[in-house]
């Protein structure tokens, strides 16, 4: 603590190593952003690094495949809803329009629907009699309209496609957005889709790749031959001394890589080799790759195809986190999109006269998680023992006249299992304590047996 004349400052200083003093390295580090990336370098990278591709590709593809369950009371709705989400292909372009949003933080798919209004016109749900198709649309050819914006939303959005260019009105989109970012945030392309993936995790990318590739050229390195010569120092000093030590040189480089010998001076000349060790440079490889997986939430048995090791040996950590990831694709991006696409088809058959009325949507996404068979055995064994240990109780319930064996029965007939203390609730007080009443006390030998003494 130092004390000047009106001023207090706390914390400790080094003089010596510069430690909490202006010229302390430790604290001049400060971030600082690398600057715009062009949609044209996203895509490069998406097209040649494989290891990035996949960054992009593996959850988009994990968040979709394991499909959904429509909850309805209406018999014929899900099966509905399959064949005409297969008939738009819904699957694939729904992963497609995941990737591009992670790519290039947004997308958007055009719906094509038979309304009697054209692509810029607000979408008439009443009059809804099909839907052709569907189509996806990155956000690097895609520009929302900004001059006819709703409560900080635009109506419409102007697509440059490579096919043309046509403005949509939003009712006829559905978007995808990779995240959401501040109001303030340094790019401001990014601020209604959200940050492409690259930009977050560049650094990581780079030095993972670079560690991998640079790690192959160290086997160049491996081993140094070193050629001695007597005399090698005044001879450079002549005009023809460094061509004759290239020449030596290269004379035994042939004979060693032609003969597989070399023919030295037995005096003046000596060749040897020296070897480089690689002691940890795996270790910073693994660190590298750890980053990389640290960031991305995608772990090192899916983004390497390596085995999981260290102290997660067995790698479901990464995997949950993994899958945390995928579900939040899932209702960020899947959840609304897919509801709004299935109303409009409910309404399109309803208006075919497909259906007598138009169900009501709730989707609910199936488990991402799937049981081996080892671990769907011992769940089985786990409900087993349980179901053993509830039928037990249950015996002893109904052999102290508790229970009665037709309400044990009624319990499986209406659920096919039964909570023996939930049927103890519903029992009024009465019915409880029918039975106890007419079994006669015991006398005082009796109980004084069963606490082990002796009668009088």
């Amino acid at each position: 603590m130092n004390k000047k004349a009106g001023q207090r400052a706390d914390g400790y200083a080094n003089m010596l190593n510069k430690y909490g003093t202006p010229q302390d390295n430790s604290t001049a580090y400060r971030f600082q952003s690398e600057g715009f990336v062009p949609d044209a370098l996203l895509t490069e990278h998406y097209e040649e690094n494989g290891l990035f591709a996949k960054i992009i590709d593996a959850p988009a593809e994990e968040a979709i495949k394991h499909g959904f369950e429509l909850d309805t009371e209406h018999p014929d709705a899900e099966q509905l809803l399959t064949d005409a989400l297969d008939a738009l292909d819904w699957t694939e372009k729904a992963a497609t329009a995941i990737k591009w949003a992670r790519l290039y933080g947004g997308a958007v798919i055009v719906m094509l629907i038979d309304d009697g209004g054209g692509l810029d016109e607000p979408l008439n749900r009443a009059a809804i009699k099909g839907i052709g198709g569907i189509h996806v649309y990155e956000r690097a050819v895609v520009q929302p309209d900004w001059t006819a914006a709703l409560y900080g939303l635009p109506q419409y959005y102007n697509v440059s496609s490579i096919n043309g260019f046509f403005t949509v009105h939003a009712s006829r989109c559905l978007v995808f957005k990779n995240g959401i970012l501040p109001e303030y945030t340094t790019n401001a392309q990014y601020r209604f889709w959200g940050q492409p993936e690259y930009i977050r995790i560049r650094n990581e990318l780079r030095e993972c790749s670079t560690a991998h590739g640079l790690g192959v050229k160290l086997l160049d390195r491996s081993v140094q031959a070193v050629y001695a010569m007597k005399g090698l120092a005044e001879l450079m000093q002549t005009e023809e001394g460094e061509d004759i030590v290239l020449r030596r040189m290269q004379l035994i480089d042939k004979a060693r890589g032609v003969l597989n010998s070399m023919a030295i001076d037995a005096d003046g000349e000596s060749y040897d080799f020296k070897s480089v060790t690689f002691a940890g440079v795996k270790d910073i490889i693994d660190t590298t790759c750890n980053m990389l997986s640290a960031v991305t939430s995608i772990p090192q048995t899916i983004l390497f195809g390596r085995s999981p090791a260290g102290m997660n040996a067995t790698g479901q950590g990464d995997l949950e986190n993994f899958y945390n990831l995928c579900e939040r694709i899932q209702k960020m991006m899947l959840y609304g999109n897919l509801k709004t696409l299935a109303e409009i088809i409910f309404a399109a058959a309803y208006a075919k006269g497909d259906i007598d009325e138009t169900p009501r949507v709730k989707i609910k996404f199936n488990p991402l998680w799937s049981l081996s068979e080892t671990e769907q055995a011992t769940v089985e064994q786990t409900r087993a023992t349980v179901s053993q240990i509830k039928a037990q109780t249950a015996q002893i319930y109904v052999d102290m006249g508790a229970l009665d064996p037709k309400e044990v029965r009624c319990g499986l007939a209406d659920e096919g299992d039964f909570d023996i203390e939930k049927m103890l609730d519903d029992l009024p007080e009465e019915d409880l304590m029918t039975g106890w009443e007419d079994q006669p006390a015991p006398s005082n030998a009796e109980s004084e047996e069963e606490q082990g003494g002796d009668p009088l």
